[in-house]
C-alpha cells in the first residue's frame, strides 16, 4: 500500500513562520563560501538546487557569530560581519522565489582550538566546541552580545528564521552538561536553572534585537549517550525552561569531541534510521512548541511519527541532498523515483575531513550545480553502447537518456546492478540495496533505454553495430590470490556476501579494508566466531570511506567481539588454518575452519584495452578506469560520461 504522506506534507505555523509542508533541510555545513567567509555563486545555485525540489525551509549551516576570526577559520559564512548582507540578501531573495523559507544557523568558534588540522589529535577540542568551565563572565557576555547582533544581520538579510545550534557538545549547549561544565558559579551545574541560565539570557537578547518578525529554533541533544551526561529528564527540564523563548525544537544527539559518539550525528548505513524519533516525543508530551528531529529519518517514519503525535516535523540534510525532489516526488505520488541516500556519509567526510565543499556519492550534480546545470544540450543525438550494467553504466546510461541519446547496454549476467548487489546483501546494507534497486528501476523505465540482459559484449559486436560512442563499464577484477582456489575453506568475500559460499563457526577475514570490516560484522551476527586480519595496524582497520563510518563499524566490531590483529603478513595455509608472521619476524598460527580474502579489486585494464578503436569515443567508466574503485568513483565517472556525450 502506498503511502500518500498527508500528515508530513500538511501545513504547519512555525512562530510568525507559515510552511507549505514539514520537511526542513536541517543546517550543515556545505563549505561554498568563500575562503573570507562571503556568498559565491556555487552555494547560491546549491540552494536553489536544494529548494527547488519542494521542502518548506532550508537552514543554512554554520554562520560564525564571532567579530575576529583567525586566518585558519574559512569557507564558513561570517555573520559576525557587516560585509555578508547585500549577498545573503540575494539568496533569501531567490530561496523565496520557490516558495520556501530560509533559516540561519549561529554557532560560535572556539577560537584557542588551534587549526583545523589539529582536529584528530586527542589533546585538541574541536573547533565547533567551547568549554564553558574557563569563559569568564565578560566573554560570557560578549558572546550573547555576538549572538544577538548576528541575529539582527540575519534579520536585514530577510532569513525567515534563526538556528541556535545546541547541540553536539557546541555553545551553549554545553553548559547543559556536568561532564564538560565545570563552574561553581549561577552559570555551573548546581541546579537546572543556572545550567540554563547562559541559553535564556541568550535567546533574550536575540529576541529583544529581532522582535517577533523572526521564528527562532534551537537545537538540543536529548541523549549524549555517555554516563554522566544530561538524562533525559533533564532535557526535558531544560527544553520547558526554554519553550518560552523560542518556536522550534529541534532533536538530536552524539558529541564530536567523544569519537565514539561522533557517528550519532550523522548516523551511518551500519545504523537504525529515525533514531531520535522516541526521544523526541518524550520532549514533545512535556512542551507546548512544535518538535522536529534529525537522524535517518525517512519520509515515511516522518508520516507516522506525526500522525502518531510523537513529532510536529522533520529536518534532514543526506536524504535532500541525494534527492532533492525527494518532497515534490512524495506529494505527486511518485516516491519510487526519489534517489535514496546511502548513508555513506561522504558529503560529511568532505567538508569536515578534508575540507572540501560537500558532495554526494550517489547525487552528482549535488555541490556541483554551476558546472551541471542546466542540462547541456547535446550538438548531436547519438547512438551509445554501454558495456556492463553496473553502477556506472546505470547512471551513464540514465543521464546520457535523459539528453536524448539512444542509449543499449549490455549485461552479460542475469541482473543489472554489478558490484551494488554484493554490496547491499547484508542485512544492515540495506540502503546500498535501494539505490541498486533504484536505479535498475531508473534504467527499465526511462525512454531511449535498451538493456540487453545475457549477452556478453566483444569488441567485435560492439564495432560492427557502428555505435558513435561505447561506454565500457565492466568493473573491476577481485584480487584473489592462489590459494583461494585450491584451499576448500578459502573464499572471495563477494562470495561469502552474496551467500554463494557458505562458512564454518570459526571464520578467518583477511584483509580489513571496509569491505572486510563489513564481512566480519555480518558474520558475526551470524553467530559465528570472527578474527580480522591485516597487514597494517588495526587503527587502520576500516579505511577507505567515511571517518565517521569507519568509527561506527570498528566500535561495533569491538562490541561484536570480533578479535582484530595487525601488522601480521600471511605466509600459507596450513590444516589448522593460517600462518603469519608479526611485526618482529616471529610466526603467528591461526587456527579457523573458514578463511575469507578481501584484498581489494584491480582496473580490468586488459578488457578495456581491447575496445579502443571500436568506435570514435571510447570511455571507460566505474572501477575498470584508473581511478579509485569505489561507488562515489562510479557514479560520478557514469554521470560526467553520460553528461559529455
Amino acid at each position: 500500500m502506498k503511502t500518500d504522506y498527508k500528515h508530513v506534507l500538511a501545513p504547519i505555523q512555525i512562530g510568525p513562520m507559515k510552511l507549505k509542508n514539514r520537511v526542513s533541510f536541517t543546517p550543515v555545513w556545505p563549505s561554498f563560501a568563500t575562503a573570507d567567509g562571503q556568498v559565491n555563486q556555487a552555494l547560491i545555485e546549491w540552494v536553489r538546487g536544494i529548494v527547488e525540489g519542494g521542502c518548506a525551509c532550508i537552514n543554512i549551516g554554520c554562520g560564525t557569530v564571532n567579530r575576529d576570526l583567525p586566518a585558519f577559520i574559512t569557507h564558513l559564512l561570517r555573520m559576525g560581519e557587516e560585509s555578508v548582507v547585500n549577498e545573503l540578501s540575494m539568496l533569501c531573495d531567490m530561496t523565496h522565489m520557490y516558495n520556501c523559507k530560509i533559516g540561519m544557523e549561529l554557532f560560535a568558534i572556539n577560537l584557542e582550538a588551534g587549526g583545523f588540522e589539529d582536529r584528530d589529535k586527542s589533546a585538541t577540542k574541536p573547533v565547533v566546541e567551547i568549554d564553558p568551565t574557563y569563559l569568564t563572565k565578560q566573554q560570557i557576555k560578549d558572546f550573547i552580545e555576538d549572538f544577538a547582533n548576528a541575529a539582527e544581520r540575519a534579520m536585514r538579510c530577510g532569513f525567515d528564521s534563526l538556528v541556535i545550534h545546541g547541540a553536539h557538545g557546541q555553545l551553549p549547549g554545553c553548559f547543559l552538561s556536568k561532564l564538560i561544565n565545570e563552574r561553581t558559579d549561577e552559570y555551573g551545574t548546581q541546579s537546572m536553572e543556572n545550567r540554563a541560565r547562559f541559553t535564556n539570557e541568550l535567546l533574550e537578547a536575540i529576541r529583544a534585537k529581532i522582535g517577533n518578525k523572526m521564528a527562532i529554533e534551537y537545537r538540543i541533544n536529548a541523549n549524549d549517550m555517555i554516563e554522566g551526561s544530561p538524562t533525559i529528564e533533564e532535557v526535558i527540564e531544560c527544553a520547558q525552561s526554554i519553550s518560552n523563548k523560542i518556536d522550534l525544537l529541534h532533536v538530536s544527539r552524539g558529541m564530536h569531541s567523544i569519537q565514539k559518539l561522533a557517528p550519532y550525528i550523522n548516523q551511518p548505513i551500519y545504523f537504525d534510521h529515525g533514531i531520535n524519533i522516541d526521544d523526541a516525543a518524550k520532549i514533545k508530551a512535556a512542551i507546548n512548541i512544535p518538535v522536529t528531529v534529525v537522524g535517518s529519518v525517512t519520509l515515511e517514519q516522518a508520516d507516522e511519527a506525526i500522525k502518531a503525535g510523537k513529532i510536529d516535523m522533520v529536518s534532514m540534510a543526506r536524504g535532500l541532498m541525494a534527492d532533492p525532489y525527494l518532497v515534490k516526488n512524495a506529494k505527486y505520488g511518485e516516491s519510487e523515483k526519489t534517489r535514496p541516500c546511502i548513508r555513506c556519509n561522504n558529503c560529511i567526510q568532505k567538508t569536515h575531513y578534508q575540507l572540501a565543499p560537500v558532495r554526494c556519492t550517489v547525487n552528482a550534480e549535488m555541490g556541483m550545480e554551476t558546472l551541471y546545470q542546466p542540462i547541456k544540450e547535446p550538438k548531436k543525438l547519438k547512438r551509445v553502447a554501454i558495456i556492463g550494467g553496473g553502477a556506472a553504466g546505470l547512471e551513464a546510461a540514465r543521464v546520457a537518456a535523459s539528453r536524448g541519446h539512444q542509449v543499449v547496454i549490455y549485461e552479460k549476467g542475469e541482473r543489472l546492478g554489478g558490484i551494488l548487489n554484493i554490496a547491499g546483501a547484508a542485512e544492515f546494507k540495506k540502503d546500498i540495496k535501494n539505490y541498486c534497486e533504484w536505479s535498475i528501476r531508473e534504467a527499465q523505465l526511462m525512454d531511449g533505454i535498451e538493456i540487453k540482459m545475457g549477452v556478453e559484449a566483444t569488441p567485435e559486436m560492439i564495432k560492427a553495430q557502428g555505435y558513435d560512442t561505447v561506454l565500457v563499464s565492466m568493473g573491476a577484477v577481485p584480487i584473489i590470490p592462489a590459494f583461494v582456489h585450491e584451499d576448500e575453506r578459502s573464499f572471495w568475500v563477494g562470495d561469502v556476501e552474496n551467500g554463494i559460499a557458505t562458512t564454518g563457526h570459526e571464520v578467518l577475514i583477511i584483509g580489513a579494508g571496509l569491505t572486510g570490516c563489513e564481512t566480519a560484522l555480518a558474520q558475526s551476527r551470524k553467530g559465528k566466531s570472527v578474527t580480522l586480519v591485516d597487514m597494517i595496524s588495526t587503527d587502520k582497520f576500516g579505511s577507505g570511506g567515511a571517518t565517521f563510518n569507519q568509527i561506527a563499524i570498528i566500535n561495533m566490531l569491538k562490541n561484536a567481539g570480533v578479535k582484530m590483529l595487525g601488522g601480521l603478513k600471511m605466509l600459507k595455509t596450513d590444516e589448522r588454518g593460517a600462518v603469519f608472521a608479526n611485526e618482529t619476524g616471529d610466526n603467528v598460527n591461526i587456527a579457523c575452519d573458514s578463511m575469507v580474502v578481501s584484498f581489494g579489486v584491480r582496473a580490468n585494464d586488459e578488457l578495456v584495452d581491447s575496445y579502443r578503436g571500436v568506435a570514435v569515443e571510447v570511455v571507460a567508466i566505474g572501477d575498470c578506469n584508473t581511478r579509485q574503485g569505489t561507488l562515489y568513483n562510479a557514479v560520478h565517472t557514469g554521470h560526467e560520461a553520460g553528461y559529455m556525450i
